[in-house]
């Protein structure tokens, strides 16, 4: 049965969606069944593994809907262990659709318990958004990784969001936990940044990687290209770093496997 993360971020540019296809490539190429499921419905991390949105016949939107089967929508991807479960931007309609459904919150967890067996990993790519598709990614998922930029304003998103997943697992009755916060974006940390740091260690209990996303230009044209970073230049240093990340993703889950 498949390990369920989501990494989500409250506010954009935390590299959340960088994170998310990153990770799942780097699982991928340690030879792990990962599937990753777009929850965002600007469907950047469709985009980044160079899938064309506008040749899809079937996305997410129509799993969660019910007018396709999960495993009908998903998609292979250059890597032979990585699929995707792709989003296009009439994901924003679901909320809608199945605002009169009971436990709806539950809608994505349903699905992927369906597919789970065919998977090592599922990574959830969610919005950067507290709204309803945020909820239903938080839910689906039995760990959380949270990325966050190495600065001031982070401290304050973060605290909103640990509000957030407080409130899905109450109301959802799920065993969401938080696996750890991913500080990306490193350059050589200031005075500030380290206090910054400090803070958070000081007032949050979450796990804090030790592997952090150092800055890198090469990521900033990921999406240029349509491919993760480890397929463009495998040397990197951010490949390296992400390299580094995926084990130790893989480290949290070796008591249960």
């Amino acid at each position: 049965m498949a390990h369920i993360i989501c990494v989500s971020s409250q506010k954009g540019g935390t590299g959340k969606t960088t994170t998310a296809v990153n990770l799942a490539s780097c699982l991928a190429l340690f030879e792990k069944r990962t599937l990753l499921v777009d929850g965002d419905p600007l469907g950047s991390a469709t985009t980044n593994l160079g899938i064309d949105k506008k040749a899809l016949s079937l996305d997410l939107f129509d799993a969660m809907s019910d007018s396709a089967k999960l495993q009908d929508a998903i998609v292979k991807t250059e890597l032979r262990f990585l699929h995707v479960l792709p989003a296009r931007f009439r994901l924003f309609q679901v909320e809608t659709l199945l605002s009169n459904q009971p436990q709806s919150e539950k809608t994505l967890r349903h699905l992927l318990e369906n597919c789970s067996d065919a998977y090592d990993y599922i990574i959830i790519d969610s919005p950067a958004s507290l709204g309803f598709l945020s909820i239903c990614t938080m839910a689906a998922a039995d760990r959380l990784i949270i990325p966050l930029q190495f600065h001031l304003h982070a401290f304050e998103s973060l605290g909103h969001l640990l509000k957030v997943v407080r409130q899905v697992q109450k109301k959802t009755r799920s065993d969401l936990k938080v696996a750890g916060i991913l500080f990306t974006m490193c350059q050589e940390p200031s005075v500030i940044q380290k206090d910054v740091f400090n803070r958070i260690l000081t007032h949050f209990k979450a796990n804090i990687f030790s592997t952090t996303i150092p800055w890198d230009n090469k990521l900033r044209d990921t999406a240029n290209h349509a491919k993760p970073l480890i397929l463009q230049d495998i040397a990197s240093k951010a490949s390296r770093a992400h390299l580094d990340f995926a084990l130790e993703v893989m480290n949290l889950f070796k008591p249960d496997e």
